[in-house]
């Protein structure tokens, strides 16, 4: 009789984590909804050249399926509707791969755990409260670099939202400071792994959304709303996981077990490839660390790129491109669709190719950035 209660307390609780996932996917999806179509200037990237021939109304048709599968798997959780919207959102991601962001890799990965766990309720959540471990962890290691700490960190968060002066932000001990939040993130990701210290450092993470959320706030959002989504996500499920009716028993044995490993692998140990560029930047929790490659597009003539003209800069602070306009893709991207490029340079090449092909008559020249210290 005990082990047939403890078998639905797991069953409600699995229910209401995917229940707030597939919401706020939805709401993320929602805000998002360019980058999932192609109703909008910013050229696609899909995996392989071939795709490209796929019509722009089947994007929008598989968009739309996907939202329906959504909502959906929030109404009822069944094999069918699982599988169906895992396929389709893999394949959604094929066709442009900078849907490859990290709130959908998450989200993918939880409907994944559902499916190949339906039979047994306690894996499930063993194997999502190791992907915030993994988020967590290397989320904060990213944030170990001085791009962090001057972009982010200093210029960021103390002097445009804080409002801080240069002469206090400038001392070496608040210089340190934005190490400091990174080894916090990536410590209180390990600290879950620990029955000792997974209520402490579930406190910790969600103090840290509630601060993230009221930051972007301050901001006045400024095309980062499809960050509140997952936020929020995050949020719960640290509270219903390590904090709401957690008797210390939750294991991460799971994630060993058949294709949980796929979990293991994909969230564990391929982002320590990232290091070196053999894995995905957005596939391996780096969040706002500022040591991605950027692309800027210097255009010569705006007269001859009409349709983007709406993106170009005219102020060019850090003389990128001598006098001429200038175009940040990421601050393009975010306008246009609310998300992220995919900051790989073959991403970046793809949508290169395109624009050149596309606007040939502007004189677009291409500039990247791959780390901080180029810069300077």
């Amino acid at each position: 009789m005990t082990g047939l209660k403890t078998f639905f307390r797991e069953e409600n609780k699995n229910t209401l984590l995917l229940r707030i996932a597939c919401l706020c996917w939805f709401l993320g999806k929602l805000m998002s909804w360019r980058i999932w179509t192609t109703h909008r200037l910013l050229p696609t990237a899909p995996l392989f050249r071939s795709l490209d021939l796929i019509p722009p109304v089947v994007q929008t048709i598989v968009f739309a399926l996907s939202l329906f599968l959504v909502i959906a798997v929030f109404v009822r959780c069944n094999r069918f509707f699982l599988t169906s919207l895992l396929v389709l959102e893999i394949f959604s991601c094929l066709l442009d791969q900078n849907r490859w962001l990290p709130w959908e890799y998450f989200y993918v990965f939880i409907i994944f755990i559902f499916l190949v766990n339906a039979g047994t309720p306690g894996y499930k959540t063993s194997c999502i409260a190791f992907l915030l471990v993994a988020t967590y962890f290397y989320s904060g290691l990213c944030k170990l670099n001085e791009g962090f700490v001057h972009v982010v960190w200093i210029n960021l968060m103390l002097r445009n939202t804080l409002h801080i002066s240069s002469t206090i932000s400038d001392q070496a001990y608040v210089h340190s400071g934005g190490y400091l939040l990174g080894l916090m993130e990536m410590f209180a990701g390990l600290g879950l792994l620990f029955v000792k210290t997974q209520k402490k450092s579930a406190i910790i993470l969600i103090g840290m959304h509630v601060a993230i959320l009221l930051f972007l706030f301050s901001l006045g959002f400024k095309h980062y709303e499809v960050l509140w989504p997952w936020n929020i996500t995050l949020g719960l499920f640290l509270y219903f996981i390590f904090l709401k009716d957690n008797e210390g028993s939750l294991t991460f044995q799971p994630v060993t077990k058949g294709w949980n490993k796929l979990v293991l692998v994909c969230w564990g140990i391929l982002p320590v490839l990232s290091f070196w560029g053999y894995w995905d930047k957005n596939l391996s929790s780096n969040l706002f660390s500022a040591n991605v490659p950027e692309m800027f597009i210097c255009v010569k003539d705006t007269s001859a790129c009409k349709p983007i003209r709406k993106f170009c800069n005219k102020k060019d602070s850090r003389n990128i491109c001598n006098g001429e306009a200038v175009i940040d893709i990421q601050s393009w991207a975010r306008r246009e669709t609310n998300a992220s490029v995919d900051p790989e340079l073959r991403v970046y090449k793809a949508m290169q190719e395109k624009l050149e092909k596309q606007y040939g008559a502007a004189g677009l020249t291409f500039v990247y950035f791959t780390g901080w210290s180029e810069k300077q």
